[in-house]
């Protein structure tokens, strides 16, 4: 009598270990895959993307670095570095690396009118202590915008271009999260600063 006693009690202990073992389990997964809403801040990356919070303690994710290419024009006289690539996820170059081209005209700036519907704009701006005439040519095709962009600026008393196109995708298009993270993406990007720490890197004689 005893003997069976005894080895009822020892299979309840056991089922009560085996029940709350398999109970904290359960609770550890559940916990662990509960996705934590991370606050929307963006950091700015060198290149002038952006990456935003996430991982259990909304940390922003590592920026990308990409190598930056040195490329040099014997024929011209001058050297500049540019990205190899855009660490943007939405955004993406077409003709890329920029294109380049050093003249000895003025530096003139015709700004498009405010009230302009062209799909040409060109416009004066000041990045850091540096002015800069933009102009931009956009054409839609395919769910996206295609845009031509021209930074120009006087360097070392010479009239330096440049060239490059970017794509950007309508990010309506996409369904959540994907859209919001276009839409921040596209907020974030910091096309003049890329432009401009490129354009500070062309040195001419040597």
């Amino acid at each position: 009598m005893w003997f069976f006693k005894r080895r009822t009690i020892i299979l309840l202990v056991l089922i009560i270990i085996l029940f709350f073992g398999v109970g904290y389990l359960l609770f550890t997964k559940v916990f662990n895959n509960q996705q934590i809403a991370c606050t929307m801040e963006a950091k700015i990356c060198p290149d002038g993307s952006y990456v935003g919070r996430s991982g259990p303690d909304c940390e922003f994710t590592p920026c990308i670095v990409h190598n930056w290419i040195k490329y040099e024009n014997a024929g011209l006289g001058f050297s500049l570095e540019y990205p190899a690539a855009l660490t943007a996820q939405y955004i993406s170059t077409v003709s890329w690396p920029p294109k380049v081209t050093v003249s000895q005209v003025d530096f003139i700036c015709e700004e498009t009118p405010a009230e302009s519907s062209l799909p040409a704009i060109v416009s004066r701006r000041l990045v850091d202590d540096r002015v800069y005439c933009v102009s931009a040519n956009s054409e839609g095709a395919a769910g996206s915008v295609y845009t031509e962009y021209t930074y120009r600026a006087v360097i070392d008393d010479k009239f330096v271009s440049l060239t490059f196109t970017l794509r950007y995708p309508e990010c309506l298009n996409y369904d959540e999260p994907q859209k919001t993270e276009c839409q921040n993406e596209r907020e974030a990007f910091d096309l003049d600063g890329v432009a401009d720490r490129i354009m500070r890197t062309v040195s001419f004689g040597g």
